[in-house]
């Protein structure tokens, strides 16, 4: 993996964060060390080594874009209300200025379906829900524009990994 290319992930999504890029670039640049530092968070993920270095560089990503609020990750099952209250609280919400309600979201539903209607309310604005894939059944979710998802998703097209419209 281009270790410009995770950046560059990273600064689409934390809209140029100078805190992510500083963290995503010592990630990048040495990931044995960075997994080091960050041992018992990998653990957390059943990631006992730094042997996959392209994996420690994915996953310290989407680490360090969450701990500065720039995506959220929900369990598959997740409830109507932590999905909302997580999802509706992220930084990019914000900076796109995109409306939420939680009446528009079905208590019965999933991410998926909560993630469907939110793409089709903020379809004149031309945003969207986006997640991160890692491997996993859970989501790593973040709101983008649809110019910036296009962007993320050739991007991670040269990795092993993906960025997707929910």
């Amino acid at each position: 993996m281009e270790r410009e290319t995770l950046i560059e992930i990273g600064r689409i999504i934390s809209d140029g964060d100078e805190a992510v890029l500083e963290e995503l670039t010592a990630c990048a640049a040495d990931p044995a060390a960075y997994f080091a530092a960050h041992e018992e968070q990998y653990r957390e993920r059943a990631i006992d080594s730094p042997e996959e270095p392209d994996l420690i560089r994915w996953i310290g990503m989407v680490d360090i874009l969450a701990a500065r609020n720039f995506v959220c990750e929900r369990d598959w099952k997740d409830e109507k209300e932590d999905f909302f209250y997580f999802f509706s609280n992220l930084a990019g919400i914000r900076r796109l200025q995109l409306e939420m309600d939680p009446d528009w979201l079905d208590e019965d539903g999933d991410i998926e379906q909560w993630c469907g209607i939110l793409d089709e309310k903020w379809s004149a604005r031309q945003c969207c829900a986006a997640a991160i894939g890692i491997d996993s059944d859970s989501f790593v979710l973040f709101p983008c524009t649809l110019a910036q998802l296009e962007r993320l998703r050739r991007l991670a097209e040269t990795t092993d990994y993906s960025i997707e419209k929910v």
